[in-house]
């Protein structure tokens, strides 16, 4: 007699047979499948504020009522262009659920890695134009104040020739 984990049926299983997860051209098994889209994007609140979906139930318990099963969820928003994109970020919007968690003064629950190269990539282009701009800028001029308190170099040993092995 078989088990019943071998005779699994499903939501998903019907979905499937009825072939409509090939008719979402965002599913990789659809024949309309052109890759991963750009937009929409979620953006998440800049105050990482949240919307209860499920009011919590009271519980009498030896230790005194308890609230259990309320569930909330981030208040967030679609960005459907570039447009709205850039609207939102000058905004403050969050592009990753962590951000507007640990926005809210919560603990910010951990970043996947491709969230986190996708930062430290921003954050090194900004880091690089930076230090482009103060290398193209000429260095300021010292005054003679600046260069009598300067102190002053020691000079350098000679440079030592290091042979191959030969006497």
């Amino acid at each position: 007699m078989r088990g019943g984990r071998h005779s699994r049926f499903t939501v998903y299983d019907v979905m499937e047979a009825k072939g409509l997860f090939d008719l979402n051209p965002a599913n990789s098994s659809s024949p309309q499948y052109q890759g991963p889209v750009e937009f929409p994007k979620m953006y998440y609140h800049p105050q990482g504020k949240k919307r209860v979906i499920q009011k919590a139930e009271l519980l009498n318990t030896p230790y005194g009522p308890q609230k259990v099963g309320e569930q909330f969820e981030l208040i967030s928003r679609l960005a459907n262009s570039a447009e709205e994109e850039q609207r939102l970020v000058a905004a403050g919007w969050h592009d990753h659920p962590a951000k507007a968690i640990q926005a809210s003064g919560e603990a910010a629950p951990p970043m996947t890695a491709h969230g986190r190269i996708a930062d430290l990539e921003r954050q090194l282009s900004i880091v690089t134009a930076q230090l482009a701009a103060a290398k193209a800028s000429p260095p300021p001029e010292l005054t003679e104040d600046e260069l009598l308190d300067l102190p002053p170099q020691e000079p350098r040993p000679p440079a030592v020739a290091i042979g191959l092995g030969r006497k």
